[in-house]
């Protein structure tokens, strides 16, 4: 990610804008600064860590805009407006930026309940992208979501989308065990998660899991089908258990088998003759349709001041559920930011949350509808109204 060392200098007071970019206010921590940027429709925080004489100005990981390009355009901007000389940067490392059209790009609010008029099938982790742009040139019937966290393999896509005039993927960037928790029971015809990691020494971060393959089986169609591709043979025996769990599916084995389109990782292994294995699973039911949560909204007033005072770093372990306050910024005497982690153990949200004039919302997006969610917003709610 593009950053820059500077030498220490005062900033100016904010807000202040310098091109398209106002930067709005400052949040102190212990460790670290936020700096709050708005730019068109965008908003999101850089990161400022003093030590000794320097700063180091960087990306905030929860907020990063997936454009690289605004992302670097922010970082300059603030640094020439505060007038910082640079010791090193490597903020334009990476030239010729394609302007990619919005359209390709969507936000996970857009697929709260969503159910497309046409069938859609779904690629967990794109990578380089190279299946999925595949399957959307040979089947411009269809719709393809293409979920990633990888912000370069999203920018190179969104490129490719562009150049090659491919009208029908859409791209997001979330964890994508909590945007099948959103979407409609029924919905999809086909989910490919191809060469996921293998995660051995933490496998709670693994996107097949028995609850990731029930909430698969209640998107998918009846006959709709989740392809697990893979080289690890550990990934592979771990999967084969959890799929002969399942109650309402039956699933097949390939070994070594060729596919139309293969990333260049493939390519090297087979040169490595190192075992490909495939499990295909299929949907043999109907699903219900998903109950709605409701996130209660914060209706009254919070005291920052007295939260600030109290505040420490501690987790709230619930069954199925937890709430983790990581760390808390001082914009001024009454307001502020919460650094928060919630939700289910194996696909939790991390979002900070907005003091301000006794309001409180979650930045930088809301909660997503689902039980773990709900729960956890509760427990943020008697935390903040106890203060």
């Amino acid at each position: 990610m593009p950053n820059a060392h500077v030498k220490k200098s005062v900033l100016l007071d904010f807000p202040y804008s310098y091109n398209d970019f106002t930067f709005g206010f400052k949040a102190e921590s212990k460790y670290d600064t936020l700096i709050s940027v708005s730019h068109k429709n965008e908003k999101f925080f850089l990161c400022l860590v003093e030590k000794d004489d320097k700063f180091l100005i960087k990306a905030d990981k929860l907020t990063r805009p997936t454009n690289v390009k605004n992302l670097q355009d922010a970082l300059h901007a603030f640094i020439k407006a505060n007038n910082l000389s640079i010791i090193s940067s490597n903020i334009y490392s990476k030239k010729n930026h394609l302007k990619t059209k919005p359209e390709f790009l969507k936000d996970i609010k857009d697929f709260i309940g969503f159910s497309p008029n046409s069938e859609m099938e779904i690629e967990i982790g794109f990578g380089s992208g190279r299946h999925l742009l595949h399957l959307a040139r040979q089947n411009p019937q269809k719709i393809f979501l293409g979920i990633e966290i990888h912000k370069p393999s999203i920018e190179q896509v969104l490129k490719q989308c562009q150049l090659q005039n491919i009208g029908n993927i859409m791209v997001l960037d979330y964890d994508a065990r909590i945007v099948l928790e959103v979407l409609s029971s029924n919905s999809v015809d086909k989910i490919y998660v191809h060469f996921p990691v293998p995660w051995d020494k933490k496998p709670h971060r693994r996107v097949i899991s028995k609850d990731f393959l029930e909430v698969a089986l209640r998107v998918l169609k009846k006959g709709g089908k989740l392809e697990l591709r893979t080289d690890s043979e550990k990934y592979f025996k771990y999967s084969c258990e959890l799929f002969l769990s399942l109650n309402r599916c039956e699933f097949s084995v390939k070994k070594n088998s060729n596919l139309e389109i293969s990333s260049k990782y493939e390519e090297r292994w087979k040169k490595m003759q190192k075992n490909i294995y495939d499990l295909h699973l299929t949907n043999l039911e109907t699903s219900e349709n998903k109950k709605a949560y409701n996130i209660e909204s914060f209706d009254k007033e919070v005291d920052f001041k007295k939260i600030y005072e109290k505040f420490n770093n501690k987790t709230i372990k619930k069954e199925g559920y937890f709430v983790h306050f990581e760390n808390i910024y001082k914009i001024d005497e009454n307001s502020g930011i919460l650094k928060l982690s919630f939700g289910a153990y194996n696909r939790p949200e991390h979002k900070y949350m907005l003091i301000k004039n006794s309001q409180v919302s979650y930045l930088p997006n809301a909660v997503l509808p689902i039980w773990q969610n709900k729960e956890s917003n509760k427990i943020i709610k008697e935390y903040l109204y106890e203060q």
